[in-house]
């Protein structure tokens, strides 16, 4: 091998170095990369770590996520114990409203009637007997609740005391079918007694005057005949009226004001201004002169 030769290889070789470097920059230029490349040849130790902290930081970040799922299962975990409260205080400031709005009913129901003493109770049981229609109250005789004084709702006649014990009464329901109130319609005026049907249903109100005019939505009031109730207590609307030729009475069906199954607070009416019919109770010892 002679000097020539040797030359000649090397000067071949530096050529395709340069030819291949000039390539290689070529391509990191054309992908971006060559900003890259020349912070890597400027300081390769910088470029080492920052590579190698990625991927650090990537390992690490394995080893995080069930951490962050943790965290996020704690937080959907608060998020639905906080709802869960939220749904409480709501039901609680529901039924205060219901509350606020039955003492209102039964205010305006008292200020409508100031004639009438009466004692406010609250409904603490219900029979369960299918033949006898009462519920229990909390006020008793010590209360001066006493059997036979008439029991009302906000929105109307409930029935009256049955049985009463120092502390608790029982209250007949109008709608047992031993029931029977003397009634009147508000647009008439026609009279007529009411009867329980023994459920929770409608009422019937019999012997009325054929000639009397029955509509459906009129308003049957209590008539105060008897003694028993107290004039002008709502009792329910006619839902229904028959009327045959054949029979000497029209009858209707009426469909109490109040809902029974949903009673919490009632009146009982202590005192009022009965009717004393006990004079009619007797025949006259003379007859007046014609």
């Amino acid at each position: 091998m002679n000097l020539h030769d040797t030359e000649q290889r090397v000067r071949s070789t530096t050529i395709l170095v340069l030819a291949a470097l000039a390539l290689f920059f070529l391509v990191l230029d054309s992908t971006g990369n060559l900003d890259s490349a020349f912070a890597f040849l400027r300081s390769p130790v910088a470029t080492v770590m920052n590579w190698t902290a990625g991927r650090v930081d990537n390992f690490a970040g394995v080893f995080a996520g069930p951490r962050d799922l943790q965290q996020a299962e704690l937080r959907i975990a608060e998020l639905e114990a906080r709802n869960a409260q939220l749904e409480r205080e709501n039901a609680e400031l529901l039924n205060r409203q219901s509350d606020y709005q039955l003492y209102v009913e039964m205010f305006n129901r008292a200020s409508q009637s100031p004639q009438f003493e009466r004692v406010t109770a609250a409904v603490i049981g219900r029979d369960t007997s299918p033949a006898f229609r009462s519920i229990i109250i909390d006020r008793g005789t010590q209360d001066g609740v006493l059997p036979g004084m008439p029991v009302e709702s906000a929105r109307g006649l409930v029935g009256q005391v049955f049985r009463a014990s120092p502390h608790a009464a029982q209250v007949l329901l109008l709608t047992d079918n031993i029931s029977s109130i003397a009634a009147r319609l508000s647009a008439s005026r026609a009279t007529g007694i009411i009867f329980g049907s023994g459920s929770s249903g409608p009422l019937t109100m019999d012997w009325i005057e054929q000639e009397a005019q029955v509509e459906v939505g009129d308003v049957v009031l209590t008539s105060g005949l008897g003694g028993k109730f107290p004039q002008d207590l709502v009792i329910g609307r006619v839902v229904d009226a028959e009327r045959n030729e054949a029979d000497l009475f029209q009858h209707a069906t009426v469909q109490p004001a109040v809902d029974f199954e949903d009673l919490e607070i009632v009146f009982v009416l202590t005192d009022f201004e009965q009717l004393d019919t006990s004079i009619f109770d007797e025949p006259p010892e003379t007859l007046p002169a014609p």
